[in-house]
């Protein structure tokens, strides 16, 4: 193999439900490579048991190097191990990282000895030049959108120009297994695809502004239909899920998209579309069956929080009303919606964690194909939010290592940021929530572990028991629970 990239596990340990994504991101970072003629291998952890093998079945061809890919929280420990791993059996070998969290913080990132050099930004164009100035000695500082140390300093070469979607070679999908990256929802096969980059929205909590700095780029419609169709032809998977942080940011487009699936007589199923909850209030009814026409089985929505005061303060730009407006637009649709709450903010008060409890409880009562799912707050380096994290007493990690403790799934020991008596209801019904009536992950709209399902059933009365009164005494499963996942592998 000439290139060989890695996908870190997203979490380790116990799982309630083990969500396998394609890693769409490398597949588009590799697709210029493999358009040009190089052999790429991806080797993806959390999808292949026997990744290890793998890897060093690959690394054995003497590669021109090894690119790893990371977000902020508990992967950066996994692409850690796997490049020491690399480093004490290639010394030579050059190891690049690239993904969210090193674009963020890309010096830092530079100072851990497992890494040469970063990739900052997208992908695409900026990798296929570094590999072959690599490949041919050049000097890397003719390759924008790159750090890298050079006699013991940080080098940057600056940013580069963000690339047109459009003029990008069909996604390399045969370098992965797409049916091991399929996810079954509703009895269909799913693959994850992504047809847009960049939100021009500024929530504070979220590093998408400090990344594509408030920039919407989209691929065509019809782009994105061929995709689809060969993603049909090629692999037999007729159901789609749309990462796209916010699939209608342009309404046109995505009509466009939509009555492409219709017109063309695709058959397909869409488990996921990304849309905010006043994007919802603004749709006609004739948008609404279109999407109903084309396959469309369930919307993800942003709710964020039952207060309207924390939904100000982290500049969601939405209203309490909007969100139940948007339920009750969608309740006669066989669309599911799944509402994604936060919990943990910063300044939140007991009173307003409870709001968010009211309002998810009222969604699913007046919806009740409506799921929620509330995950922790977790404060992402370079956003607004993180500053105001900082000021609460968060002290930013000084090594990249150390950034593999933030996560949104556990509640840590220090999160100065919460106030006291929010961070003991957190602790008490974080794990309630998981397995209490409409939970996104445990509900009927995917396939799930049939033992954990019926432990969650068996938990669920209890469960509710503790959300509606937001009891909080003797948290007896919360720490069973805590207890299997230290001896089963904890999530960090």
């Amino acid at each position: 193999m000439d290139v060989v990239l890695f996908n870190p596990a997203p979490t380790g340990g116990w799982h309630v439900y083990r969500r396998v994504v394609l890693p769409i991101g490398l597949v588009y970072s590799a697709t210029p490579l493999d358009h040009a003629g190089y052999r790429v291998s991806i080797v993806d952890q959390f999808a292949d048991r026997l990744w290890k093998q793998k890897l060093l079945k690959a690394l054995a061809k003497k590669p021109i190097c090894f690119g790893v890919t990371s977000m902020t929280g508990p992967q950066i420990l996994h692409a850690l191990a796997a490049c020491k791993l690399v480093k004490k059996k290639y010394p030579d070998l050059p190891i690049v990282w690239g993904g969210i969290h090193a674009s963020l913080l890309p010096e830092q990132t530079l100072e851990n000895p497992y890494v040469d050099v970063v990739v900052v930004g997208e992908g695409e164009v900026t990798l296929l030049e570094l590999v072959k100035a690599l490949e041919g000695d050049q000097p890397l500082n003719r390759v924008a959108g790159i750090a890298y140390r050079e006699g013991g300093r940080y080098r940057f070469t600056g940013l580069r120009p963000f690339v047109d979607l459009d003029k990008q070679p069909p996604p390399a999908f045969h370098l992965i297994n797409m049916r091991r990256h399929g996810e079954s929802i509703l009895g269909v096969d799913h693959i994850h695809l992504s047809c847009s980059r960049g939100c021009t929205m500024d929530c504070a909590f979220c590093w998408n502004p400090v990344m594509h700095r408030r920039r919407f780029r989209k691929m065509s419609a019809g782009k994105v239909l061929d995709i689809m169709r060969r993603v049909m032809r090629d692999y037999g998977l007729r159901g789609f899920m749309f990462s796209d942080d916010n699939f209608f940011i342009d309404m046109q487009r995505a009509y466009d998209i939509l009555e492409g699936v219709v017109r063309s007589g695709l058959n397909i199923r869409i488990g996921n579309l990304n849309i905010r909850a006043d994007t919802l209030c603004r749709m006609d009814r004739d948008f609404l069956e279109l999407m109903v026409r084309a396959g469309v089985r369930r919307v993800g929505i942003g709710a964020e929080s039952g207060s309207q005061r924390i939904l100000e303060l982290i500049k969601k730009r939405i209203t309490i009303d909007q969100v139940i407006e948007a339920n009750r637009k969608l309740s006669p649709c066989p669309i599911r919606p799944s509402y994604f709450f936060m919990m943990g903010l910063p300044t939140e008060t007991p009173e307003e964690f409870a709001q968010s409890l009211h309002l998810a409880d009222r969604l699913t009562q007046e919806n009740p194909k409506a799921t929620r799912s509330f995950k922790v707050y977790t404060p992402y380096p370079g956003t607004e939010l993180f500053n105001l994290a900082v000021q609460s007493g968060l002290k930013p990690p000084r090594r990249l290592q150390d950034w593999s403790q933030l996560n949104f799934v556990n509640v840590l020991p220090q999160t100065p940021w919460m106030l006291p008596k929010t961070k003991k209801l957190v602790e008490a019904l974080n794990f309630a929530l998981m397995c209490s009536d409409h939970n996104h992950a445990l509900g009927s709209f995917r396939k799930v572990d049939p033992v954990t399902a019926a432990l969650a059933r068996a938990y669920s009365p209890l469960a509710s028991y503790r959300i509606r009164h937001l009891n909080t005494n003797f948290p007896i499963e919360t720490k069973l629970i805590n207890t299997l996942r230290f001896f089963m592998g904890r999530d960090l």
